[in-house]
């Protein structure tokens, strides 16, 4: 039976732990499987994982159109099939062998699968959209040198929100502000403007 690891993770506190839980009760209708238990016993523990995985489905999905994953509706559309497939497993468990045999398609390929490979896929994305995030909010180093040294002025002046504070731009970064890019000061977390 496969357990909850680390590597699972999408790094989101409430679906991790909404992920564990999903592996806990598989583990549970494992554990009935084994000691023998009725089909009516599994079918109730089918149902439990139904409903959790429907509130799973529905959390997981407002999470993605929250950080507005590109790829939500393929991922929907996936939540549907399992759900379909959970549907159909319920019903037509005739055996406990039976219901054994399913149980591994369960956590094998609607758990384990599902988490390693479509929802890391709105992890690796939420990581990445932070990362542009930093990067488009850099905070200027006014240590840094400028190349053009003889050629251009040293640095250029530019100011914040603090008070009577002062910013000493090197001029290659200054270009990038006049192309476009945002620098804030790394104290009043305010955009930098030309003084």
């Amino acid at each position: 039976m496969i357990k909850w690891a680390k590597e699972y993770s999408v790094h989101n506190k409430i679906i991790d732990e909404q992920h564990k839980a999903l592996f806990d009760i598989a583990k549970k209708a494992y554990l009935i499987a084994e000691n023998h238990a009725s089909v009516g016993e599994i079918k109730s523990v089918l149902i439990e994982l139904f409903e959790y995985v429907k509130t799973h489905f529905k959390d997981e999905e407002a999470y993605m159109e929250s950080i507005a994953y590109p790829d939500l509706e393929y991922h929907k559309k996936i939540h549907q099939e399992i759900t379909s497939s959970l549907i159909s497993l319920v019903k037509n468990i005739k055996t406990v062998n039976d219901f054994k045999e399913k149980l591994n398609i369960i956590t094998e390929k609607w758990l384990l699968e599902h988490i390693l490979k479509e929802d890391m896929k709105y992890h690796k994305y939420e990581k990445q959209k932070q990362l542009q995030m930093k990067e488009n909010s850099f905070e200027v180093d006014v240590s840094t040198e400028s190349i053009f040294e003889e050629i251009v002025p040293e640095h250029i002046i530019y100011v914040c929100d603090c008070v009577n504070e002062r910013h000493k731009i090197p001029h290659r970064v200054h270009l990038q502000i006049l192309d476009g890019a945002k620098y804030n000061c790394k104290v009043c977390k305010k955009i930098i403007r030309i003084a």
